[in-house]
């Protein structure tokens, strides 16, 4: 017990000493800071504009395509939307690729050779319009 006494003593005099020995210039010296700021955009990518799809008029008899990237939950929202989609439009034709094609339903298929794999698997099926979801 004693011995605990002794190192907080001895801890608190030497902190003591070595605020009194610093000068009171140092103490009060307001240090000034210096920024550096960075732009974390990165590279600027030049948007261009696209013109939008034109809307069907209708589902009926048409092919829609359900595209998933394989994030958890993203397949429970589109397995939902077909069976809304076979009783609102029993006439169209619902595609899952996630479940026809399963190496399609992976995280980075938006990037380079991976969406191109995805454009082809997508072309195949000749969809109408395609309906994607990320989820998470």
């Amino acid at each position: 017990m004693k011995t605990r006494w002794a190192t907080r003593g001895l801890l608190v005099l030497t902190i003591l000493i070595g605020l009194l020995t610093m000068s009171t210039v140092t103490l009060a010296k307001e240090v000034v800071q210096q920024w550096e700021l960075i732009n974390p955009e990165g590279m600027v990518a030049a948007v261009k504009p696209v013109e939008i799809a034109p809307r069907l008029p209708s589902l009926e008899g048409k092919t829609v395509l359900l595209r998933w990237n394989g994030k958890p939950g993203g397949n429970v929202f589109l397995n939902r939307v077909a069976e809304l989609l076979n009783k609102a439009v029993p006439t169209a034709k619902v595609i899952k690729l996630y479940e026809v094609d399963p190496s399609m339903g992976r995280y980075n298929t938006t990037v380079g050779e991976a969406a191109a794999d995805m454009s082809k698997a997508v072309k195949t099926y000749k969809p109408d319009i395609v309906i994607a979801s990320q989820a998470d």
